[in-house]
């Protein structure tokens, strides 16, 4: 027969298999009591009665549309004249007409002479005037004169972008 031994460890295997079924029992509840609520949350609708709503008037001073057929067709504009730069001349002094560029206007002189020095340091003619006025002494800082515009034009895009700036185009005063 049986050893008292082996008994023991049959009865010992029989009480944890008893365990790991009531165990599987309690963790895993077969039973129907998480039951799905059917029940709309969506509340009804409202009863909102409906309204007429009057044909528009439409005023007077309106322009009528374009037709369908016309609408992604381009307008017809008439010819822009595209502004040449003049040729140099001479002003009613007999002085050649020329441009300068005003880079800056300082109340400080030393802040004025640092943008100069820069500026010949560049490679421009610059240079600065003084203004007294009623709100004290400005120091104006000038880099020109040139005769062709265009050729200005092409060193305020250089200057603005380097400096920081947006130098004004002013007709040149000797």
């Amino acid at each position: 027969m049986l050893s008292e031994n082996m008994k023991q460890r049959i009865v010992g295997g029989f009480v944890l298999l008893a365990l790991a079924l009531i165990l599987f029992a309690l963790l895993f509840d077969f039973s129907d009591a998480a039951k799905v609520d059917t029940r709309s949350q969506i509340p009804d609708s409202p009863d909102i009665p409906s309204m007429v709503v009057d044909e528009p008037d439409r005023p007077d001073n309106i322009e009528a549309a374009i037709d369908d057929e016309n609408i992604f067709q381009p307008e017809v504009s008439q010819e822009v004249e595209v502004e040449t730069s003049s040729p140099p001349g001479l002003t009613d002094e007999g002085v050649a007409e020329a441009w300068v560029l005003q880079v800056g206007s300082f109340r400080d002189a030393e802040k004025a002479q640092s943008l100069l020095k820069q500026l010949l340091a560049e490679g421009y003619s610059a240079y600065v005037r003084e203004q007294k006025g009623d709100a004290g002494e400005l120091s104006r800082v000038f880099v020109g004169p040139k005769v062709l515009k265009s050729k200005l034009m092409e060193d305020k895009a250089a200057i603005d972008k380097k400096h920081g700036v947006n130098a004004l185009m002013l007709h040149f005063d000797p």
